[in-house]
């Protein structure tokens, strides 16, 4: 990973690509050993997968549209729109929901995980098998 020595410039409206057949679509715009700076799209209707990252905090910004974040607990599910914004500490599951009308826009930040988790960056579904790695385990 880069290690940046001077301020960096990017242009997100050049380098973005919204015809994904997926229906998300994800631009970085920049990251170092410390951070990640991305663009999240999601199409109406569109959602990720339910997942956690064990050693990476994550935190989104809705520049346009509305999201549903939901937990893995009944009723755990916070709604935000524009210019609204969540901190998702590492461990945690979560998934990311398109519940508005219009394209959903996310600007996201995320620490690069240290020391990196044994199991991968991102753990997707429920495996009970690692619980030590989850902020708040289940079962």
């Amino acid at each position: 990973m880069e290690e940046f020595k001077s301020p960096i410039t990017f242009d997100a409206e050049k380098e973005a690509r919204w015809d994904k057949s997926t229906g998300r679509n994800y631009l970085r715009l920049t990251h170092s050993n410390r951070c990640h700076v991305v663009i999240n799209a999601y199409e109406p209707g569109v959602n990720d997968e339910m997942h956690c990252h064990p050693g990476s905090d994550h935190t989104f910004f809705v520049v346009e549209g509305e999201c549903t974040v939901k937990g893995l607990k009944k009723g755990e599910a916070r709604k935000l729109s524009r210019h609204q914004g969540i901190h998702i500490p590492a461990g945690y599951f979560y998934q990311l929901n398109n519940t508005g009308p219009g394209r959903l826009i996310l600007y996201q930040v995320s620490t690069e995980p240290t020391p990196k988790p044994k199991i991968g960056k991102v753990v997707y579904g429920i495996d009970t098998s690692l619980k030590e790695h989850l902020l708040d385990p289940v079962g």
